[in-house]
């Protein structure tokens, strides 16, 4: 039998507690390490929707990136649609484990992951953590051929499927070396290594303008990109020895927030 804290063991070989920031709250979100787990859901945000899934997909576990609980819960309200979404999983005797940022600075995590989608080579760190153990935020690397921001911008759509993106564009050159940050990395553009394109998640305006000041071309893909997250963690998963006792499988009801109209 499958437990919850076997589960969650394999998910901190691949991305230790000891990675995530300080502010971050990760871990088992809800349930007893000693629950039996047969079927594992995979999502990127425990949303009403994905709960409702669980239920109706008869879901043990849920194992999200984005963590269930962030905020300190002054109290769980079910008249609120946190503590409702509590209040389902723990009618319903569903589990939930959330890997965040120490998912996005392991070794083979999401950020990782992101940069190989985009085919990147020479992938090194681009935020140093210090551990000297190839973990951290962000990565760098670069395409095969140099491509034009236009070409780029469509080949990064297509690999993401994403239907819109932000263009921040300081200036025409040509696009190889690439910066990667999924999530919200508007910060580390003011500390940022010398690259001809950076790729991040919620850029906010005055990050914007002072890219463009500084020279420096991003493309904003939407937090949402980290969705694919997902076919990580299932993938990682089913590579384990738990594969053959509990059946993973991915959200099929999440949906970018944003529409453009």
């Amino acid at each position: 039998m499958i437990i919850l804290e076997n589960v969650y063991n394999e998910i901190k070989k691949l991305a230790d507690e000891s990675l995530a920031e300080s502010w971050d709250n990760i871990g088992i979100m809800l349930g007893s390490k000693t629950k039996s787990i047969k079927k594992v859901l995979v999502c990127l945000d425990v949303t009403t929707n994905v709960v409702n899934e669980a239920i109706n997909k008869n879901i043990d576990l849920i194992i999200s990136h984005h963590p269930l609980i962030f905020k300190p819960l002054k109290n769980i309200n079910f008249d609120n649609f946190k503590g409702n979404i509590i209040r389902e999983l723990i009618k319903n005797d569903i589990a939930v484990i959330s890997a965040h940022t120490n998912l996005d600075s392991a070794k083979y995590g999401l950020n990782d992951y992101m940069a190989k989608i985009l085919e990147l080579k020479n992938i090194k760190i681009m935020v140093d953590n210090g551990r000297n153990d190839n973990t951290g935020l962000g990565r760098i690397g670069e395409l095969s051929c140099e491509q034009s921001i236009d070409d780029f911008v469509t080949f990064v759509k297509e690999r993401f499927n994403l239907d819109f993106v932000k263009l921040v564009q300081a200036n025409n050159k040509k696009i190889q070396r690439i910066a990667i940050l999924g999530g919200s990395g508007g910060s580390f553009v003011y500390s940022l290594q010398d690259v001809d394109i950076y790729l991040t998640g919620d850029v906010g305006y005055h990050e914007a303008v002072d890219a463009l000041e500084m020279g420096i071309n991003i493309l904003d893909i939407g937090h949402f990109a980290e969705i694919v997250c997902k076919e990580l963690i299932k993938d990682y998963l089913e590579n384990t020895n738990l594969s053959e006792k509990i059946e993973i499988i991915c959200s099929e009801v999440e949906k970018r927030p944003f529409e453009i109209k």
